[in-house]
């Protein structure tokens, strides 16, 4: 976004972003013990007002207070300021409702949303403009990181509301033979297209990806030259492969960026591979937005201290603090992710813990034969090790376990390979590959994975009642 459109954005939504900004510039060069003290501050103030403004908690937290002997445990990190706070689910925001908005909440200055329902029914979630512009400012933060300056051109790949206008055949978004991508998204959104106009912007529709509409983005991304292509991580990686399989040139941004689904290594090498620049991940849910990002080591995704606390529990299940909403507050909120998070320095200077590990849902997981329970990372490192990742039949997967020791594997047939789909002696190769693992494997193909609700792909689909926590 460019500077003037910023000031556009905060004078028409009542935000604060640039001035949020200017402080996360500041504040991101403090030692821990500083953005602890902050945290502890904000904290304090969030849980003093949801005492007196949600009826939720004014149940839920009568008798909780922040101690001034601090909020976290030094060893463990683990929030102690308020040792007997409950720590809540989907499952208790489904049920609270409207008991979870504030009594003060001003509807006009909310953005109303729903999460992207991969994992059960949507919840409806108020942002305000507090948690809005700490967020957005983080966000923006995050764009120096990768390098990137306000008003650079920015190509996003992202799902659109329209999916339900558009045939249901993935990708029939055709173009006409003397029209561009940028003459037809202007005549069907003129206020967004003047806005992204104005911005420097481009949009492509993730949800209409074939071989088609990729190559009417790559003609356009050509003229347009982006400096930061951004979006969800099988968008990208299908544009990497079409990209790469057609030899095709001029399309160089200076970084690249992923969100809403597990990073796999072999993917990053595949991306950073094909746009010669680097790959910069990120973290956040609906819940809380803007919660961790990648810096220039690579070594991470900084925690966004500032807007938010994430603990762990002793199963590795995310627990976080949104600070900053006081209209639907989300205290001690397990978000269902996993992941390891490291509180050792970082050389970039940040001094705020990452996360280094992010196995994704909890209920993403399989079952082997044996009873272990492992990701989706156990399947991208087992399939690298026989050479079907990046490979020249199978592009993406999705494991599919509705019975513990057995799984459906879908395998996403590259275009180029025609009708024949992947060999027979790929085939067995892939079975003998899962079989040891398994006490049976259906291999199926298809020429496209529909990523689902809310546009995530997803590799791991459990059909299974409960799945324990990975082991591997």
């Amino acid at each position: 976004m460019t500077t003037t459109g910023l000031i556009l954005y905060d004078l028409l939504k009542g935000t604060h972003v640039r001035r949020t900004m200017r402080f996360l510039e500041e504040s991101q060069t403090w030692t821990r013990e500083a953005l602890e003290k902050l945290q502890e501050e904000k904290l304090g103030r969030l849980v003093e007002r949801v005492r007196e403004e949600v009826p939720y908690y004014r149940v839920q937290g009568a008798g909780y207070r922040v101690q001034e002997s601090g909020i976290r445990n030094p060893a463990s990190g683990i929030i102690t300021g308020i040792p007997s706070f409950p720590v809540i689910d989907r499952q208790d925001v489904m049920e609270a409702g409207e008991r979870l908005l504030s009594d003060r909440i001003n509807l006009k200055k909310c953005k109303i949303s729903r999460t992207g329902g991969t994992t059960g029914p949507p919840l409806r979630l108020y942002r305000d403009t507090e948690t809005r512009s700490w967020a957005l400012a983080a966000y923006y933060r995050f764009y120096e990181w990768m390098g990137i300056a306000p008003g650079m051109p920015e190509a996003e790949l992202w799902g659109t509301t329209e999916i339900g206008n558009l045939s249901a055949e993935p990708g029939n978004q055709k173009l006409t033979q003397n029209s561009t991508l940028k003459t037809q998204n202007f005549i069907r959104h003129p206020v967004s297209g003047i806005r992204d106009r104005f911005n420097n912007f481009r949009s492509y529709n993730a949800f209409s990806f074939n071989e088609s509409y990729l190559s009417a983005i790559t003609r356009d991304m050509q003229r347009f030259r982006p400096k930061l292509i951004r979006g969800y991580l099988s968008a990208i990686l299908l544009l990497a492969d079409h990209i790469k399989r057609n030899n095709i040139k001029g399309i160089r941004p200076l970084a690249v960026s992923c969100t809403a689904e597990t990073l796999f290594p072999e993917y990053r090498k595949l991306i950073e591979e094909v746009f010669q620049a680097p790959l910069f991940d990120q973290y956040g849910c609906g819940e809380c937005n803007s919660i961790a990002f990648e810096c220039s080591e690579h070594n991470g995704m900084h925690i966004t201290m500032e807007h938010c606390i994430l603990e762990t529990d002793e199963n590795n299940h995310f627990i976080v603090t949104n600070l900053d909403n006081f209209s639907q507050p989300f205290i001690r909120y397990r978000n269902g992710d996993t992941g390891i998070i490291d509180h050792s320095p970082c050389a970039c200077g940040n001094n705020s813990p990452r996360i280094v590990q992010l196995h994704g849902r909890a209920s993403e997981n399989v079952i082997l034969k044996d009873g272990s329970s492992v990701n989706g990372i156990f399947f991208a490192n087992l399939l690298d090790q026989d050479g079907f990742i990046n490979s020249d039949g199978m592009l993406r997967f999705q494991v599919v376990q509705d019975r513990a020791g057995e799984i459906s594997f879908r395998a996403e047939v590259k275009p180029d390979t025609g009708n024949r789909g992947m060999k027979d002696t790929d085939i067995r190769k892939l079975e003998d590959c899962l079989m040891p693992f398994f006490n049976k494997v259906e291999i199926t193909q298809h020429e496209f994975l529909d990523p689902g609700p809310g546009g995530k792909f997803r590799y791991i689909i459990s059909k299974l009642p409960c799945s324990p926590q990975p082991g591997i």
